[in-house]
């Protein structure tokens, strides 16, 4: 008698990084090949994602436009187009983050950028292994979505250290984080795959703390 592939466990909202491989791997444990062979799970982060604000509140993520029409049974169009945007989106905050690392003057700024890697390869790893199981790629890197720096302001950051590049850095992933909270929320309103709108409820929560904190510091710079 055939036994019917698990469906995905639900993902605690207040974390993203961690809680995302695991996640991957109940996904993947239920999801076997054509052969029957279960994948390989997603390797575990390094560290916890995103920090929490001191006082624990969060900011409300907010819907972009939906995603396209169902096309299978547990995932549709919505969910293929989040997968494929918050790779390249996190990819990009990847950039920004390793340029903080040789770059940034303040220690604070440096350890921010080491929780940014940490949450978003975590988060990629888990993405591009749905978009495998569903025969999908990710946008190119280059593509237009909200929140996206352009070539010329990554390269102008790039020329910059010490405080000014602490400034520019902060302003900078504020308006980053913004637009992969908007994506997320597509995908929590539109989206039916159960993972992928667990995923997206953390990934809004986590970076919605982290905007928080990093206007906390941008004030003080001030």
């Amino acid at each position: 008698m055939t036994t019917a592939p698990r469906r995905p466990l639900p993902v605690n909202p207040g974390l993203t990084g961690t809680l995302t491989a695991v996640l991957a791997m109940a996904l993947l444990a239920g999801c076997g090949g054509a052969d029957g062979a279960a994948p390989s799970p997603a390797p575990a982060p390094a560290s916890a994602a995103a920090a929490e604000p001191s006082d624990g509140t969060t900011v409300t993520a907010t819907p972009a436009d939906p995603g396209g029409a169902e096309t299978s049974a547990d995932h549709n169009a919505a969910d293929v187009a989040f997968a494929g945007k918050i790779i390249p989106h996190h990819l990009q905050a990847v950039d920004l983050a390793t340029l903080a690392q040789t770059r940034a003057g303040d220690p604070w700024v440096r350890d921010m950028a080491s929780r940014i890697l940490s949450a978003r390869d975590t988060d990629i790893r888990t993405l591009k292994g749905w978009l495998d199981m569903w025969g999908a790629e990710p946008l190119p890197r280059d593509h237009k979505m909200p929140g996206m720096q352009t070539k010329a302001e990554v390269d102008a950051l790039a020329k910059l250290s010490g405080p000014a590049f602490d400034k520019r850095f902060t302003t900078l992933m504020i308006k980053h984080d913004g637009g992969a909270i908007a994506i997320a929320g597509a995908e929590q309103e539109k989206g039916v795959f159960e993972g992928g709108k667990a995923l997206a409820t953390a990934i809004s929560t986590a970076l919605s703390a982290e905007v928080k904190e990093l206007k906390g510091y941008l004030a003080k710079l001030k």
